[in-house]
């Protein structure tokens, strides 16, 4: 969908091609128009009375000053980057703007998932600015979380000067601007400084335009120095994507119709869920219906798991799984998971419906009686809205309660046996956190094999609000070392709410540069690593392979406790308190002394010793050599 919508901006074709093509992916034609209304380019108009608002002309201004104020116009108030040599011309922009504040990030890893964070928490698209080929390539990784999860980030980096290209200078790479193509909605490389402003516009609306993610633009340094007569800057209020888009009412009453009519139905909810917060539709519709509400193994936790109707991840209890009679699939991906099921997920007699504005998704991997291309928040709004007029009593819902309270009565049955547990178990840590943590904290999270851990033991209340409830936040990319930046870029974002970032300590380790950037800021996160020592979704892979590894306890590059890492320690080189916490009657004092640092102002580190589990969590076997020894 985003080439056609390319192309449409681009007006290589016209609108009642472009229309036509997302009728032919499954677009109603009201869904269709929408878009293409949003997409379409304006032209300048005086400011009267119920007229749109004009575009700001501005004279004489470089390149770099052209871009600022492009940024400032649309209120776009960070640039998250790690500057260099070949972007000076915007650099040198900013010193006298201070409606444009840098932030200065030590890794692009970090810059990206820092952008991406601020993105989420805001509904804003964000910039990036990077430097050269290097700095494309160390921020390639979180462009892909970003373009996974569908997150609107434009995406900068400077390139050699026009005239110095070929020569195959200091950092030259000659197609800079195809290198993430294969994870960006759209990549360019400006041809001169006269089309700056149009094309930052485009960008962005191609980053927002259906289903969402990075772009990225390239400027030769020159291009950022040049100055340019007169440009116009169109104004974000012309230039918004809207994203709602409608299905087709044939489709809301078949959707409505197989829901009513199954025994067991399931409302899952996946990557769209992400972008497009559902769950109080959702929550309506499977009281309505008796349905049981179950998540993508990758997704946050994006619905109340107070409900008495949520079932966690789907596809764990195959039982479960194969007892579903209709089975509503809010977004795609079904299923990301690591190794495909030798059985299919969902019975093969069941109805399936599928919605979702990635067109490429929808139907991809499973048999499909409704295929809808439309947005999910929408679509469920409708179908909501007909359930409403629908004569519907007597719905037997007694299976999804049974099956709810026989699966809380298993996990706090497991979280009482290890309650005293040292290591520390995951279970206790998670009920210290849910009884200080704020009831409407945002909480990123990048934990692994304990993620579920949150979906079964941190509350997200159905009885509040959704603004005044938790709210939590995760990549599904698999992409590690994401979580620490984007918590920072979430509490930039929303600066009055507590914030929380809950990362294992490999991933931790991937992105632990952010320390720098928080402290700097005085970014006041609660920073909690889960530390089991290992890469513990390496020794489950291994595990599932059966092999000598497995047989062994020898588990290859696995182990990270030798030498064991002090995250305490490298957070106070950071300028930023912490403390190790090993012994479970501890941890609530340490909590508490987290919260009043972050009421400081400042963030904290508790890096807390927990408890492995599965196969093979007694073993210390790590791979060892010594270089020292081979030179005697």
């Amino acid at each position: 969908m985003f080439k056609d919508a390319k192309d449409f901006i681009d007006n290589k074709i016209d609108r009642r091609t472009f229309m036509a093509k997302l009728r032919d992916v499954g677009v109603s034609t009201v869904g269709a128009g929408t878009i293409a209304s949003s997409l379409s380019i304006p032209t300048v108009s005086a400011q009267e009375p119920g007229t749109p608002e004009p575009s700001q002309i501005v004279e004489d201004l470089t390149g770099g000053e052209l871009m600022a104020e492009f940024l400032i116009e649309w209120d776009i108030p960070y640039v998250f980057g790690l500057a260099g040599s070949e972007e000076v011309g915007f650099l040198d922009a900013l010193v006298d703007r201070d409606q444009l504040n840098y932030v200065t990030c030590i890794h692009e890893n970090a810059a990206m998932a820092m952008a991406d964070g601020y993105s989420r928490a805001t509904g804003k698209t964000s910039i990036v600015n990077l430097h050269s080929v290097a700095g494309a390539a160390y921020a390639l990784g979180q462009m892909v979380s970003c373009y996974r999860d569908r997150t609107p980030v434009v995406v900068t980096a400077g390139r050699q000067t026009t005239e110095y290209r070929g020569s195959n200078g200091f950092l030259e790479a000659p197609n800079l601007h195809k290198l993430p193509s294969e994870y960006a909605q759209w990549t360019w490389d400006i041809t001169s400084a006269n089309t700056i402003t149009e094309t930052l516009r485009r960008a962005f609306m191609l980053s927002e335009a259906p289903p969402g993610g990075p772009t990225f633009l390239t400027f030769s340094k020159d291009h950022w120095e040049t100055r340019v007569k007169s440009a116009e800057i169109i104004p974000r209020s012309r230039s918004k994507v809207d994203s709602l888009v409608p299905a087709k009412e044939s489709d809301i009453k078949r959707i409505t119709d197989y829901l009513i009519a199954a025994e067991r139905p399931m409302l899952f909810l996946d990557d769209d869920c992400v972008r497009q917060d559902i769950s109080v539709e959702v929550q309506e519709i499977a009281e309505l219906v008796g349905a049981g509400v179950s998540l993508g193994a990758r997704m946050p936790c994006v619905y109340p798991n107070t409900h008495s109707h949520f079932c966690g991840n789907f596809g764990i209890d195959q039982e479960l799984a194969q007892s579903i009679d209709c089975f509503w699939a809010l977004g795609g991906h079904m299923f990301k998971v690591v190794n495909k099921s030798p059985v299919p997920w969902v019975q093969r007699d069941a109805k399936i419906i599928h919605t979702s504005l990635a067109g490429s998704e929808v139907g991809r991997n499973y048999p499909v009686d409704i295929a809808v291309v439309a947005s999910v928040k929408a679509t469920a709004q409708a179908v909501l809205a007909e359930l409403k007029t629908r004569s519907i009593s007597g719905k037997d819902d007694s299976w999804v309660h049974d099956y709810t309270k026989a699966r809380r009565k298993v996990m706090d049955e497991k979280a009482a046996r290890e309650h005293d547990w040292a290591p520390i178990s995951t279970s206790r840590l998670m009920k210290e956190l849910d009884a200080q943590v704020a009831d409407d904290a945002a909480v990123v999270t990048e934990l692994i094999l304990s993620k579920y851990h949150l979906w079964d033991y941190f509350k997200i209340d159905h009885q509040k609000p959704f603004n005044e409830r938790r709210y939590n936040y995760a990549t599904n990319s698999g992409v590690l070392g994401w979580g620490l930046a984007a918590s920072i870029g979430v509490k930039m974002g929303n600066p009055k709410r507590e914030t929380w970032c809950f990362t294992g300590d490999g991933s931790f380790n991937f992105g632990s540069q952010a320390l720098w950037s928080a402290s700097r800021y005085d970014v006041p996160v609660g920073i909690v690593i889960f530390n089991n020592g290992e890469y513990a979704a390496n020794r489950k892979a291994q595990n599932f392979y059966r092999g000598r590894s497995s047989e062994t306890g020898n588990y290859i590059g696995v182990n990270l406790k030798h030498p064991d890492i002090d995250y305490a320690k490298m957070a106070e080189s950071y300028s930023i308190r912490g403390e190790r916490v090993e012994n479970p009657d501890d941890l609530s004092a340490a909590i508490t002394r987290c919260r009043a640092e972050m009421a400081r102002g400042r963030p904290y580190v508790l890096d807390v010793r927990i408890e492995r589990f599965d196969k093979g969590m007694e073993s210390e076997y790590y791979d060892y050599f010594s270089v020292a020894r081979q030179s005697d």
